[in-house]
């Protein structure tokens, strides 16, 4: 099998749409985390059609190859961050072109790098992107031994918090680290090795030439993509602003769906919306220019 194709039978990349606007703003396109999956934005896209800024917007959600169910080989292949922009293309192919992208921890990275990695090119650009607890390290000193020995057990402690996060009342914390290690199980060495090599590249990311409006959302107790990398990557970019939820861990979306709401609302009412003229196809997107 060839190492970049997707396992046969499981489709890497699933699309849904989750809301209906009911006037002209921009289309949303929402992609989680590590070993998530498209259920982490359940909360927010139950809130957005009584807010009334996030009504007018069309949400869809991504189901990503790293989700807890994708392909265990979607990590075999080396450009992770080529996975969104094919599932930018699919979304641009079906219904049209994303306006704003909200991604979560490693898609947050892998996004940024997408965008850091293309910006000089022409074709279809994103009117603006959210960043929520993104990873973030500015200079490669900033990585020591420690970040070897620390993060995977940091790793699993994510892991744990995700499925406390979704199990909320039905919660059962003396099952959580054996799901947690499972779970880190599935992503393996490989899908480990993927965000940990993407980490490492962040020093070198040129964010200073990012112009499109970026917000960055940090939870307050946020142990693993700590707010200060949050403010460190905002600093590094022209158009960049940060929102940071006070009680708050790595999933703010879904810990405090109505806080994260009013700051996507804001930074949406800032977005406008673009029309796709009748019959003229997709816009290319950033898949055709890496």
């Amino acid at each position: 099998m060839n190492p970049a194709s997707p396992a046969v039978g499981i489709r890497p990349v699933l699309l849904q749409q989750r809301t209906i606007s009911d006037g002209p703003g921009p289309r949303v396109l929402l992609m989680h985390g590590m070993a998530d999956s498209s259920t982490i934005w359940d909360r927010l896209c139950a809130l957005a059609p009584q807010h009334a800024a996030l009504r007018r917007a069309e949400f869809h959600t991504a189901e990503l190859p790293w989700r807890g169910t994708g392909p265990p080989d979607w990590a075999h292949r080396p450009q992770s961050a080529s996975w969104l922009a094919e599932t930018l293309d699919e979304l641009a192919e079906t219904v049209g072109p994303a306006d704003v992208v909200v991604a979560h921890s490693f898609s947050a990275m892998l996004l940024l790098d997408l965008a850091c990695g293309s910006s000089a090119h022409p074709g279809h650009r994103l009117q603006g992107m959210v960043l929520v607890s993104p990873f973030f390290r500015p200079r490669p000193e900033d990585f020591g031994w420690d970040t070897m020995t620390g993060l995977p057990e940091q790793f699993v402690r994510t892991m744990e918090e995700g499925i406390r996060v979704a199990a909320g009342s039905r919660s059962k914390p003396e099952l959580h680290r054996a799901l947690a290690e499972r779970l880190c199980e599935t992503i393996g060495p490989y899908g480990w090795s993927r965000f940990f090599e993407l980490y490492l590249r962040t020093p070198w990311l040129r964010t200073t030439e990012v112009r499109t409006p970026v917000l960055v959302v940090s939870g307050t107790e946020d142990r693993i993509a700590v707010t200060g990398e949050a403010q460190d990557l905002v600093a590094r970019m022209p158009a960049a602003a940060l929102h940071t939820i006070e009680e708050t861990g790595h999933f703010p979306m879904a810990e405090q769906p109505a806080r994260f709401a009013d700051a996507l609302g804001g930074f949406l009412r800032r977005i406008p919306a673009a029309p796709e003229a009748a019959g003229e196809r997709p816009r290319p997107t950033l898949l055709e220019r890496i």
